[in-house]
């Protein structure tokens, strides 16, 4: 799998279209991940460049890799000679107004965003460091500015949620415009956990479930994504797009599994727990610790939900020994909690409903960005949907 990215960039100052930059290579081959595109930039232009979005793909390898092609916003005019003045045919089309559009990927959108963070921090130095039409994120010295779609939540307004119950388990907040979607929030010291030790695992997980037991839902102002709205949901998808682009035996075996689904969310809600904050990406490399911090980030992806789908994405990243030491964990963790409950009764059934909640999610995204940033998750809902039949026909229920 390709480690670069090669990228042509589309630079216009404001609106107007200035010329295209010859292609080069980008070190980091996500596509969202711009913050090399934009050194390299500054570097040959001689002036601040914005990425406001992807316009295409190659699609080699989706999301990452191949040949890409992102606008560029300049702050200034650019080094003379550098830039290939040619006219593109395509250019209004590119800067015509989209409803969908998020807001960081219109012109002067990720600006605004930084003018706002500095407003409070002062004249730091911005480094764009991510955009996609799920977020943008912006590194200014030891903050974080980051703005989210209006389908996700507020980085910033969960975490103080959180924080009434853990004060240290997301960073700081240091401002939050809820009107534009935008949170400024501390840096997490440390390094993202992805190869966490055994004790990193069990104090993350411990403190974790104890915000989700104890903090009231009603306060929550987040997304819904609730297991008892799964079939319903499920129908829809298996009739669109998603549905066609199943295998014929694969859709034959999703129509039987919506038929299932009433006696799986049944034994899920005899497990006993709430309906809580889920994290919705609950990963380790969303964890951050320096030895001694252990933190919590990105929140974009918060909603109320079903608390073991958490747990069932973060076995996903570990290895089998420490799948087990989380299940067990995380058991415990609700048990001394909840004692009315049965937890490990919910990981069977949330195995298969964590991956259609999944396949929900990825459609609520297509349904909501604009039809460039599509390449980022066309075929997903179709991918979750055939990984829950399998799932389900290996635990005997098709």
């Amino acid at each position: 799998m390709s480690e670069t990215k090669t990228v042509e960039a589309l630079v216009s100052l404001g609106d107007r279209y200035l010329g295209r930059v010859p292609a080069f290579e980008a070190d980091r081959p996500w596509w969202s991940e711009i913050e090399a595109t934009t050194a390299s930039l500054d570097r040959l232009l001689g002036v601040q460049s914005l990425v406001l979005r992807l316009v295409h793909a190659d699609e080699a390898e989706t999301r990452r890799g191949g040949r890409v092609v992102y606008h560029v916003q300049v702050a200034a005019e650019p080094r003379p000679g550098v830039l290939h003045p040619a006219p593109r045919p395509e250019w209004a089309e590119i800067v015509k107004p989209h409803p969908l559009r998020a807001t960081w990927a219109e012109v002067d959108g990720p600006r605004r965003l930084i003018e706002w963070a500095q407003g409070i921090l002062g004249p730091v130095r911005p480094a764009q460091v991510k955009t996609w039409n799920l977020s943008c994120l912006v590194r200014l010295d030891d903050a974080w500015a980051k703005a989210t779609s209006s389908f996700c939540s507020v980085d910033a307004e969960v975490i103080r949620q959180v924080h009434r119950y853990d004060e240290t388990l997301a960073p700081g907040v240091l401002g939050v415009d809820p009107a534009n979607r935008w949170s400024l929030l501390e840096h997490a010291p440390g390094v993202d956990c992805w190869e966490p030790d055994d004790e990193t695992l069990r104090d993350v997980i411990g403190r974790w479930v104890t915000v989700q037991a104890t903090l009231d839902p009603a306060e929550l102002r987040t997304p819904r994504m609730l297991p008892q709205e799964v079939a319903g949901e499920l129908t829809g998808l298996l009739d669109g797009d998603a549905g066609s682009q199943l295998s014929p035996d694969d859709l034959a075996q999703a129509r039987r599994l919506v038929d299932v689904l009433p006696g799986l969310v049944a034994t899920l809600e005899s497990a006993g727990l709430p309906n809580t904050l889920v994290h919705g990406d609950f990963h380790t490399g969303n964890w951050r610790s320096d030895g001694t911090t252990r933190r919590i980030v990105d929140w974009a992806d918060s909603h109320l939900g079903h608390p073991a789908t958490d747990l069932h994405r973060l076995c996903g990243y570990l290895p089998p020994q420490q799948q087990e030491l989380a299940r067990s964990t995380w058991v415990a963790a609700w048990r001394s909690h909840w004692p009315a409950g049965d937890p490990a009764r919910a990981l069977p059934p949330i195995a298969v409903l964590s991956r259609l909640l999944g396949a929900i999610t990825y459609q609520r995204f297509l349904d909501n960005i604009e039809p460039d940033e599509r390449v980022y998750h066309e075929g997903d809902p179709a991918h979750e949907i055939a990984g829950a039949v399998g799932t389900a026909t290996e635990l005997g229920l098709l």
